[in-house]
């Protein structure tokens, strides 16, 4: 498992905004979720809440089929319903006449509820209370919505057109009340519930005024079932308060006995009076962990760009140094080039010059001779006799084999003015090349 230190930006952005959602703070943990679910965030917070954050040495059970987990899998949240001010207290009789009709009623009201109390276990029994493993819990949730509108009225808090699951995950990401109410839509008391509770302004006002997330259903659908079953219901209509602590969905108050719409008010504000300081910690801590992950992306951004600049003026010092290498190396070549033909040359010249002392020079009286002088640029002049079928070659060694011709050196006429064609390779005569009778050539230098 990679460690906090090993991380990329990318996962360790990803584990932030999964311990936001989760508000898990063990980050060998959320590494380990993370990885196990190929740092796709979505998945791990799914799985995370719907195993209620399994301990390390917990198995965790992948989405291998997300529908049937999704549609049968039943959301556990914690309990810490504790005495509550919603239940109306028992009015105390007043006098004589009060005192002897509860006296004398109390008998037949005890046989009346249990009665009430037996018919319901039973009908529990024929209810039909599965859970199917392929429905759409969102179409569910539009039904019951639809159903209430036309039943009751559009003026009623927001309901979260979400399945169950993802309220909670909505109220657990933005640490908000959630608000779960059940209805059942045959239910005398469930109508009354609704006509009397949820549609009045106040509640609608004071939902808007705290932002509390609201999530309804009926029981006749299986996804009010699931909640049915999630909050540990008993009866309907069945409203349950639950907000998130130390990582989880918790429940602090669940109604089920019918309550005035003023209770139902002051309960809640009392309620949130209570709870609320505990989630504007949790959200300040929530902003301050934002905040430290901006910073901290902005300093990883600030980082990578210096490491860009760098990386950048190292390539480019490199790529001088390459190119000054080369250069240096073009050059070295150039001069030990040139070093190279200089030296040839004078071995060359050397070679010509010992050539010619040693060569007799040719008669004069030959009907071929020709006598062809050469003036080289510093004003000095020799001659030699050549034979006119001598190849031109002989022009160039001899003129190269005086110590005072230039090593780059081309021969001309002066009248008419034209270069003669000859070189140490040259396989033309002197004939050939336009030279029949003793003549003046003149040495140029090419270099100067």
């Amino acid at each position: 498992m990679a460690d906090e230190g090993n991380l990329n930006p990318e996962q360790t952005e990803k584990l932030v905004q999964f311990q936001e959602i989760t508000h898990n703070d063990s980050i060998e943990d959320c590494i380990r979720i993370l990885e196990l679910f190929e740092w796709n965030v979505e998945r791990a917070v799914q799985n995370a809440f719907e195993n209620n954050f399994p301990s390390p040495s917990a198995p965790l059970r992948t989405n291998e089929s997300t529908n049937s987990l999704n549609n049968t899998q039943i959301p556990n949240v914690d309990s810490e319903i504790q005495p509550s001010s919603f239940i109306d207290q028992a009015v105390v009789p007043q006098g004589f006449f009060q005192w002897t009709f509860t006296i004398i009623s109390l008998p037949f009201r005890f046989i009346f509820r249990t009665l009430l109390d037996i018919a319901s276990f039973v009908l529990s029994f024929l209810e039909n209370d599965s859970i199917p493993e392929n429905y759409d819990p969102i179409s569910n949730v539009e039904e019951f919505i639809s159903y209430f509108d036309e039943k009751f009225g559009t003026s009623h808090p927001a309901i979260l057109n979400q399945s169950y699951t993802q309220a909670l995950d909505l109220a657990k990401r933005e640490l908000k009340f959630l608000v779960v109410y059940i209805h059942r839509n045959e239910d005398n008391k469930s109508i009354k519930f609704a006509n009397e509770n949820l549609t009045n302004q106040e509640l609608i006002t004071l939902f808007g005024q705290k932002d509390i997330l609201f999530w309804a259903c009926t029981k006749n659908l299986p996804e009010g079932r699931k909640a049915f079953k999630s909050i540990k219901a008993s009866r309907c209509p069945a409203l349950a308060i639950l907000l998130p602590k130390r990582n989880k969905m918790t429940m602090v108050t669940k109604i089920e006995e019918p309550i005035s719409a003023n209770k139902l008010i002051g309960g809640l504000r009392k309620l949130i009076n209570e709870q609320e300081p505990e989630l504007i910690v949790a959200r300040n801590e929530k902003e301050e962990r934002a905040q430290t992950q901006q910073i901290r992306k902005q300093q990883d951004e600030a980082f990578q760009e210096s490491l860009r600049v760098d990386r950048e003026r190292e390539r480019k010092k490199q790529q001088e140094k390459v190119a000054l290498q080369k250069a240096e190396e073009l050059e070295r070549l150039r001069i030990q080039e040139e070093e190279n033909n200089l030296k040839r040359k004078h071995e060359l010249r050397a070679e010509y010059k010992k050539l010619y002392e040693s060569k007799p020079e040719h008669d004069a009286k030959n009907p071929e001779a020709i006598r062809i002088g050469f003036k080289f640029p510093e004003g000095s002049r020799v001659s030699r006799i050549f034979l006119r079928t001598e190849s031109s070659s002989e022009l160039y060694k001899y003129v190269f084999s005086n110590d005072q011709c230039p090593l780059n050196f081309e021969l001309n006429l002066l009248q008419p003015n034209r270069k003669i064609e000859c070189s140490e390779q040259s396989q033309l005569t002197i004939q050939e090349i336009g030279i029949e009778k003793p003549i003046l050539l003149y040495v140029i230098d090419q270099d100067a």
